[in-house]
This record gives structure tokens, C-alpha cells and sequence, in this order.
């Protein structure tokens, strides 16, 4: 797999939340959660094959739409942002979903650019507790052993949304945790948002709606 497509340790960054396995799970359970799952893939494999013919631009507006439908940003938001959370009045909890997504969006353009044979793979699920799921899949590549993607779903009554993303059990939200607490408390939450922001435009400027 060439590192530019898919590096080993990289995934969307979200913070795996503790959780405790049930040791079976039933198919009914789960089929809704695999098939918001087989849709972020579907979508990605779509992108790495028509790299050639997309920029940053391009794979940014096919993403965005999966992205935003499919994981729960701002409960991601709230749980990296931890205990400062609270603290943020309505506007600046606003901007960090808004920055945090076009982040999320962004990683994924970014690094799902090019294609070299790469599949994904459905493996098993597990049902954790009522509401949440554990997806395990991989992708793999004809040059390379296949890196591990496991993703913690929940339902929300209406449909079921991706929480956290782990793979070959990397996770590095628990890094941004500490990473944003440091910098809100040594420079505030605006001193985020534009710290966010710049490293949005180093991996491309995403089109305007």
C-alpha cells in the first residue's frame, strides 16, 4: 500500500469511549450499523479510484455529505473538547462543530488519494451495550497486510451514527483531548478554532458552499 493513500497509525481521529463487550450479538442488531459503515467505505473506495481525476477539491465535496451524515459531529465535538465544553457559549460551540467537521472532511481528502488495488472488508460486529456497536472491518492492499478499521457506533432512536474510529487499535483522539485542553488553556478557545483552521488550509482549501 503506498504511504500516501493510506499510512499505517493514521485514521479519522475519534476518541474511542469505554465500553464493555457482550460476548454475542444478533444480526438484526447490527445490519443498520454495518451499512452506515459499507457506505463511508463505498464512498472512499470511490474517491481513491477516480484520484486521477479529482483534487482535494473535488474529494472533499464527494466526502463531505457522508462525513457530516454518518458520524455524530457534535457529539464527537463535545467529547474531544472534554471538560471545557461547558464552558463555550452557543457561538463557540457552533464554530467548533463547524472547524471539527470541516477537519474531519478534510483528513479524509486528504489522505484517501489515490488508489494502487486497496478493498475493504466487512469482518464481524459485536453488540456492547443497548444502542452501542463495535463494527470490525480492515482494508487491504495486494503490497501490505491489511490495517484493522474498527468503528463504535451508536443509535440514537432515529438511525445509527459513527462515534470513534480505531485502527490496528490507534486511536489518537485521546491525543487531541490533551493537545486542545493545553491550547485553550494557555491561549483560549479562539486561539482552537484558528489553530484548527490552519491545518485545514495545509491540506487544501475546502470549497465554499
Amino acid at each position: 500500500m503506498s504511504s500516501h493513500t493510506f499510512s499505517r497509525g493514521y485514521i479519522y481521529p475519534l476518541f474511542l469511549l469505554a465500553i464493555s463487550f457482550s460476548p454475542y450479538c444478533r444480526a438484526d442488531e447490527t445490519a443498520g450499523a454495518v451499512a452506515v459503515v459499507e457506505t463511508l467505505h463505498a464512498t472512499l473506495l470511490n474517491v481513491m479510484k477516480n484520484a486521477d481525476q479529482q483534487d482535494f477539491n473535488d474529494r472533499y465535496t464527494v466526502l463531505e455529505p457522508v462525513i457530516t451524515g454518518n458520524f455524530d459531529i457534535p457529539l464527537i465535538a463535545k467529547v474531544v473538547i472534554s471538560r471545557h465544553w461547558e464552558q463555550l457559549d452557543d457561538r463557540q460551540k457552533t464554530d467548533f462543530i463547524s472547524q471539527f467537521n470541516k477537519l474531519s472532511i478534510s483528513t479524509y481528502a486528504s489522505r484517501f488519494n489515490s488508489y494502487a488495488g486497496e478493498s475493504f472488508h466487512t469482518l464481524s460486529t459485536e453488540v456492547l451495550k443497548k444502542g452501542r456497536v463495535l463494527v470490525k472491518t480492515e482494508i487491504a492492499s495486494p503490497d501490505d497486510e491489511p490495517v484493522s478499521l474498527d468503528y463504535l457506533m451508536h443509535n440514537t432512536g432515529e438511525r445509527w451514527y459513527i462515534i470513534s474510529v480505531t485502527a490496528d487499535g490507534v486511536n489518537d483522539l485521546s491525543l487531541k483531548r490533551a493537545e486542545y485542553a493545553s491550547v485553550i488553556k494557555e491561549n483560549g478557545f479562539d486561539a482552537l478554532v484558528a489553530k484548527i483552521n490552519e491545518k485545514i488550509q495545509t491540506m487544501g482549501k475546502p470549497p465554499t458552499n
